[in-house]
């Protein structure tokens, strides 16, 4: 069955949407070209509706964070969309992980901290060297850093839920006396989960 076109326009409103705000914003549509493989049904819209994709869903989140954080507000569409992907790849609320993100670097990934964290999620090498070879990681590579601090956060996270994750990514891993105490409300709070 074809898409009628009621349902053509509830696909092609959105497209349009984004094309305007890239038009406004960045002064250039962004590309939205697709080789489709197969005819658009009816059946393919329902089951997997382009705007309700978990995937869709977590670059909005991140984007809303980013959009109240000094130092985020600006950040690429393709940094927003990478961020989104890693954090449902890793199964950790996108809300939360760019919270993380803007707490720890304010979304720069050259950033370089006097106790040797690095990039977009403040990895600290001299803390993870055991379980991750840095020879081979380059954590100024954002993607690289994404993937590094996902599998991190997402470990703390499965051991000592969302709070205690946020506690000990902090606290690089241990338990850390001498850490922010205010750190996890303060990522809860910025997340807007609280």
């Amino acid at each position: 069955m074809n898409l009628t076109q009621k349902q053509a326009r509830m696909i092609a409103i959105p497209m349009i949407l984004v094309m305007l705000f890239g038009i406004v914003r960045y002064g250039t549509a962004p590309s939205l070209r697709a080789t489709p493989t197969a005819p658009i049904t009816h059946a393919a819209v329902v089951d997997q509706p382009m705007y309700l994709t978990k995937q869709y869903a977590a670059s909005l989140d991140v984007a809303r964070v980013f959009g109240r954080t000094q130092g985020c507000a600006d950040a690429a569409p393709k940094m927003i969309n990478d961020i989104a992907a890693e954090a449902v790849k890793d199964n950790i609320d996108a809300r939360v992980f760019a919270a993380l993100i803007a707490t720890e670097s304010s979304c720069d990934p050259m950033a370089v901290s006097s106790r040797g964290a690095v990039g977009l999620m403040q990895v600290n090498i001299k803390v993870w060297k055991t379980r991750f070879d840095f020879t081979t990681v380059n954590l100024l590579n954002p993607a690289e850093n994404l993937s590094t601090g996902g599998k991190i956060l997402s470990d703390m996270i499965k051991q000592y839920g969302i709070s205690g994750g946020l506690h000990h990514f902090n606290g690089m891993g241990s338990d850390c006396a001498g850490c922010d105490p205010g750190y996890s409300e303060r990522i809860m709070n910025l997340a807007a989960r609280r």
